[in-house]
Formats: structure tokens, C-alpha cells, sequence
């Protein structure tokens, strides 16, 4: 039982875990992980798209815009004041910054986060990559 509340212990914080990336001269984000919370929100409100394009384009959009807390060194706060509007982050950065990007950088920036993602994968020891899934389906077989 140690061995498993140890193990437990490891994966509680993972998702703080966040990486800064250089976009070109113009451009600084920080992107933290998501929380399982985050992830189905994501795809709750992407599942209004047809599966395809338009599905994938949300869930970038809406990963980047819940994964990014810094832009140019600037903290952006949870709930972001404009005047009399209180915005949650990822609604702001979404209408206010993501929607007037390219794909191409929503497409680098959404690699940068894979890599966020793998990274954490090989720290706390889950490392699925195509070889060992395919020794594993072997093994069933």
C-alpha cells in the first residue's frame, strides 16, 4: 500500500507543470498541462463540430487558450477584467488573442504542448510510444 500512495503522491502535481516556448522575435508563451477537468470541457464544447477539421481546430484552440497563463511575460490572470466584464482565460484568449493567429502557429504552438505532454510522460514513467504499443499488442495476441 506504501508503494501505491507513493506512486499516487507523484501524479498529483503533474499537472503543474508548465514549459516556456519562443514563437520567432515576437512571440513568448507559457503553457501549463491540463487538468482532466480542462480536457473534457475541451471536448464538450468542440463536440458542437462535425468530427473532422472543424473538431480539431476547437480542440487546439481551446487547449492553447486553457494551457497558456503567460504571453511576453505577462501573466494572464483566471479571470481577466476588462472594464465591467470579468472573462474566464481561456474565453478571453480564445476571442482576444487565439482567434486572430494563424493555423500554422496554432499547429506549432499545439506541438509545443505535445512535447509538454511527453515530457511529463517520460517523468513520471508512462511512455507509450509506437514500439512499445505495438510489443504490447503482440504480447495480447
Amino acid at each position: 500500500m506504501d508503494k501505491v500512495l507513493k506512486d499516487l503522491k507523484k501524479l498529483k502535481n503533474v499537472y503543474y507543470e508548465t514549459e516556456t516556448c519562443k514563437f520567432g522575435d515576437d512571440l513568448e508563451a507559457t503553457l501549463k498541462l491540463l487538468t482532466s477537468e480542462e480536457e473534457t470541457d475541451i471536448h464538450a464544447y468542440s463536440s458542437k463540430f462535425e468530427q473532422g477539421l472543424a473538431y480539431l481546430y476547437s480542440v487546439k484552440r481551446e487547449t492553447l487558450g486553457r494551457s497558456i497563463i503567460e504571453l511576453n511575460g505577462n501573466k494572464i490572470p483566471e479571470v481577466v477584467v476588462d472594464g465591467d466584464t470579468k472573462t474566464q482565460r481561456h474565453l478571453w484568449l480564445r476571442e482576444n488573442v487565439i482567434s486572430g493567429w494563424s493555423q500554422i502557429l496554432i499547429d506549432v504552438m499545439w506541438q509545443k504542448y505535445a512535447k509538454l505532454l511527453l515530457r511529463m510522460e517520460e517523468k513520471i514513467g508512462i511512455s507509450l510510444s509506437s514500439e512499445e504499443e505495438e510489443n504490447s499488442e503482440k504480447s495480447e495476441e
